[in-house]
């Protein structure tokens, strides 16, 4: 059943060029998002931004005053895809499989520090962020500081090379992991969109994969957080001044509050 929206200007909705499965160039593609009836990709607009409200799906506004400071002042939506893009389910394995590899390795280069200064010792000279990190790595090596306790929140992004279909890294974050809160949310929306207009567009609802992104992060933290064996110690979530992006970060300090309610932990803004 189509839910007829209340009379609104034309909603702007981008349509990207279609995505071929995992067949190759002789398949169909899974959708041919130009052939979409403009009536019903306005009533998915007006739908999905309901949703994105009701649900927190939200950034602030950068042309309002405020609104990277104050919760709930000057919110807009946050962007993000109206349908789901079709993916090799091999490739998206792939992906899976290599994170856990991936995650030893950065730890791994983190525990040589020699290595670390020679590897990014150009980048220093023209990157002034990194070059304040190495200054501060640099210290700690000369007093011998170590930690037995580490933990890293990796993401990895990645894209499909459309001639060869294999997956390609394009980066490895290991300092900006942000939208662990708003991604997860993005694929809650986009069920909920095939849900309602799936037998339209001829897409099944369930074979969008789970997104539980905050949930582990939030995991890893408490278990970090349990290896200090401390009661005392907490949990410091830091918001930089005017960040439009608090509200994905606040996402991570509710799912810490509502799983693990025992938990210590501080947010300052």
């Amino acid at each position: 059943m189509l839910d007829s929206a209340p009379k609104t200007p034309t909603l702007k909705c981008g349509r990207a060029a279609q995505m071929e499965t995992e067949g190759g160039s002789d398949s169909k593609p899974m959708l041919d998002l130009h052939s979409l009836d403009d009536d019903l990709v306005q009533k998915m607009v007006y739908d999905a931004l309901v949703w994105s409200s009701l649900h927190g799906l939200v950034v602030g506004d950068r042309n309002v005053q405020r609104s990277g400071t104050v919760p709930g002042v000057g919110m807009v939506h946050a962007p993000f895809a109206l349908l789901p893009t079709a993916f090799p389910e091999n490739q998206w394995k792939v992906a899976s499989e290599v994170a856990p590899i991936f995650n030893e390795l950065v730890d791994r280069v983190s525990l040589d520090g020699k290595f670390l200064q020679e590897s990014l010792s150009r980048t220093k000279k023209v990157d002034a962020f990194t070059s304040r990190l190495l200054d501060i790595h640099s210290k700690m090596l000369e007093i011998n500081k170590k930690e037995e306790i580490r933990l890293g929140l990796h993401r990895s992004d990645y894209m499909l090379d459309e001639q060869t279909k294999l997956l390609l890294q394009i980066e490895l974050n290991t300092i900006s992991t942000s939208f662990p809160g708003l991604s997860s949310m993005v694929s809650e929306l986009q069920r909920s969109l095939l849900r309602n207009y799936g037998e339209h567009l001829g897409c099944d609802f369930n074979r969008i994969p789970s997104n539980d992104a905050a949930d582990r992060f939030s995991e890893a933290l408490v278990k970090a957080w349990i290896e200090y064996d401390n009661p005392k110690a907490v949990i410091m979530i830091v918001v930089q001044p005017e960040e439009r992006n608090m509200y994905d970060q606040h996402w991570l300090s509710f799912t810490l509050k509502e799983i693990y309610p025992f938990m210590l932990f501080l947010i300052q803004p």
